[in-house]
Parts: C-alpha cells; sequence; structure tokens
C-alpha cells in the first residue's frame, strides 16, 4: 500500500512541477490571442480571444493573407485586458492559411487554415469587394477612336499653353 501512493504522490509531483514550468515560460499577462476553430470553411465564424493586453485599450483586427487584408471591426480589452469577439470569415476567400492579426501596442498574430466554400471560393471575388481584381475590356475602334482624338487636343492645348507662356516671358515689361 505504501509504495502506490508513494508513485501517486511522486506522479502528481511531476504533474505539477510540469504545469507550472509551462506556465512559468509562458509568464504572467503575456499578452496573446487564440482562434477557435482554427480551421473552417470559409463563410463560417470563429471565436478570437485575447489575454494578456493592456486593459481598456482599442485592436484592429485584420484577417491577412497572401494578397489579401479583410479588416473587421475594432475591439476593446477589458479591465483585465482581455477580448472575446466572434468574426465571420468572408465566403468568398479562396483556400489557404491566413494570418488573424489584432494590432494595438504590439500586433499578435495566430493562423487560421480557410477552405474554400463550395462554389464560393475558387478565387473569383465577390462583386462589389474593395479587393476585387479589375480586367481590362476590348474597346471598340470607335472608342479607341475618339481616346486617340482626346489625347491629341490635350497634347495641342498643352503645347499652345507652353509656347504662349514662353511667348509672354519673352515680352518686356512681362
Amino acid at each position: 500500500m505504501g509504495r502506490p501512493l508513494a508513485l501517486a504522490l511522486g506522479f502528481g509531483l511531476v504533474l505539477s512541477l510540469g504545469v507550472s514550468l509551462a506556465a512559468m515560460a509562458h509568464g504572467p499577462g503575456e499578452a496573446e490571442i487564440v482562434v477557435e476553430p482554427a480551421a473552417i470553411t470559409a463563410g463560417e465564424s470563429v471565436i478570437l480571444a485575447g489575454t494578456g493586453l493592456e486593459p481598456n485599450s482599442d485592436r484592429v483586427l485584420i484577417l491577412a493573407g497572401q494578397d489579401l487584408l479583410v479588416e473587421f471591426d475594432t475591439v476593446t480589452t477589458d479591465a483585465d485586458g482581455m477580448f472575446q469577439i466572434e468574426l465571420t470569415i468572408p465566403s468568398h476567400l479562396p483556400s489557404g492559411t491566413y494570418e488573424l492579426r489584432a494590432i494595438g501596442d504590439e500586433t499578435l498574430t495566430t493562423p487560421l487554415e480557410v477552405t474554400a466554400a463550395a462554389g464560393g471560393g475558387g478565387g473569383s471575388p465577390v462583386p462589389n469587394d474593395p479587393n476585387e481584381t479589375v480586367a481590362p475590356r476590348d474597346r471598340t475602334p470607335i472608342e479607341l477612336g475618339v481616346i486617340l482624338v482626346l489625347v491629341v487636343l490635350a497634347a495641342v492645348a498643352g503645347g499652345l499653353l507652353v509656347w504662349r507662356a514662353e511667348w509672354f516671358r519673352g515680352q518686356p515689361g512681362a
């Protein structure tokens, strides 16, 4: 009976020492953010939580991808330097690893794995999306002719203005 009790006490001591060391390595009040879940399908929501932050301070929340930035609302920490907010990830995002950022006195980051939504994230942006890529359109010969005439008229008008300015500069009393 004495040996199992000693083993249990030893195991408990080792376990508590390990937890204490892990807590000391993390440090009291060390700022961090975490996201739950860490992997989602575009269009779903996540919970972003921050701890160890400056009390009553604002944080700008951003989702950053390869060529993409999505700005969310600003969140304010409570008196204990914590916040928790639900964020809906845009449904048009392509699959990839993104980074949630909480920007304040320092920038804290946490990764987020996003899988494209069925039929929505194949890389084509949503209409009226501020990150939308604009492709050039083909112009008709008439449109090209009008553009060319306007460019020539602007060049002639600019040349006349320069000539006139030079001419007045050369006049006595000017």
